[in-house]
């Protein structure tokens, strides 16, 4: 079993660099996207094997919801979690790790690790 991928959609650097950062750390294969056109280049390639996507619901590039439904349409076996706020997007990598890497600032990562493991444990397939 490969380590579980996920692809990061967030406009700020500031936000998705740590984040991704903090995920690579844990174990993970992280890809990271700026905008949604590029998260579709990821997607599309079918180099990067994507598990779970991580995504902004606003931000300068459009719609989360609209860029979720279109991966659950196309991509059906990668789980998606959406994220509304610098904080929220922030503490829905929490529990990514069992005892995860300290953060230079005091973020909570563990309920973002929480349910990637949720989604990771639903999927089917290999």
């Amino acid at each position: 079993m490969h380590a579980a991928t996920v692809l990061i959609v967030e406009h700020d650097v500031l936000v998705r660099h740590p984040l991704a950062e903090y995920l690579r750390e844990c174990g993970y294969r992280v890809v990271e996207a700026a905008h949604h056109d590029e998260a579709h280049e990821c997607l599309e390639g079918g180099k990067h094997n994507i598990d779970v996507a991580l995504i902004d619901i606003g931000g300068p590039t459009g719609s989360g919801f609209a860029l979720s439904a279109w991966i659950r349409s196309n991509y059906p076996t990668v789980k998606t979690m959406l994220g509304a706020t610098v904080g929220k997007v922030l503490a829905l990598a929490g529990d990514l790790c069992e005892e995860g890497p300290q953060a230079a600032r005091k973020l909570n990562y563990r309920p973002v690790l929480d349910h990637i493991r949720q989604l990771l444990a639903t999927r089917k397939g290999p």
